[in-house]
């Protein structure tokens, strides 16, 4: 019995994933079609701002479930005093994760085609990245989750880049594309992210991760 506070996050890790994996099969199925969302730019902005905040307490989770995990493996003479902090902390990111659902639901019921693309594409990367949470027993296999987790994050934070970028075209905040030759007004491509992204001022590559045994790898 004593791996089980460890068992229980281990097991919430994989529930969040698949979780997100099926919202995205779901979604996958049932497209929302190529029609606009609503009309007014409050619901948009609110509706996508939802989005960003579930996003970022997900993130946290993942994060802090992952210390929780390691400092679980860690001998201590009463490994049971972990056991309500494990049952406390599942059952409140279970409720960060239902969060995340229903603000990725307000953007498909109000958000236009763009932004419901580049959402779905955050789910699919936080799916992934819940997949490789580094709870494994064994030291080898955890520290590939590990490496995994840092691969993954990034490809996240270019899914949110680009989630912000058409979020602000479409709320009017950056300039329209051109969508026929003779609009000679508009850009031809989308704008540079505001003050400059790293990809243009460092050498950071981020690759798509490869594929691990505990992930599938497809975004």
């Amino acid at each position: 019995m004593f791996g089980l506070p460890l068992d229980e996050v281990s097991k919430l890790g994989s529930g969040i994933a698949t979780g997100l994996k099926t919202a995205r099969a779901v979604f996958a199925i049932m497209p929302p079609g190529p029609g606009k969302g609503a009309k007014g730019k409050d619901k948009r902005r609110d509706a996508y701002l939802g989005l960003l905040a579930a996003t970022g307490d997900l993130i946290t989770w993942h994060s802090h479930l992952g210390l929780i995990a390691m400092t679980m493996q860690r001998w201590e003479p009463f490994p049971w005093r972990h056991t309500t902090t494990a049952i406390h902390q599942v059952a409140d990111a279970r409720a960060a994760m239902s969060a995340y659902l229903a603000a990725l639901s307000e953007v498909r019921l109000v958000g236009n085609p763009e932004p419901r693309a580049a959402a779905e594409e955050i789910t699919a990367v936080l799916g992934e990245l819940f997949d490789v949470l580094p709870t494994a027993k064994r030291a080898a296999e955890r520290d590939t989750q590990i490496a995994l987790t840092s691969r993954w994050m990034l490809r996240l934070g270019e899914a949110q880049k680009d989630f912000v970028l058409v979020a602000r075209r479409d709320l009017g905040f950056a300039g329209k594309l051109r969508t026929r030759w003779w609009q000679l007004w508009r850009r031809r491509s989308g704008e540079e992210w505001p003050g400059g992204w790293p990809g243009k001022t460092a050498a950071l590559v981020i690759e798509k991760p490869a594929t691990s045994p505990s992930s599938s790898g497809s975004l």
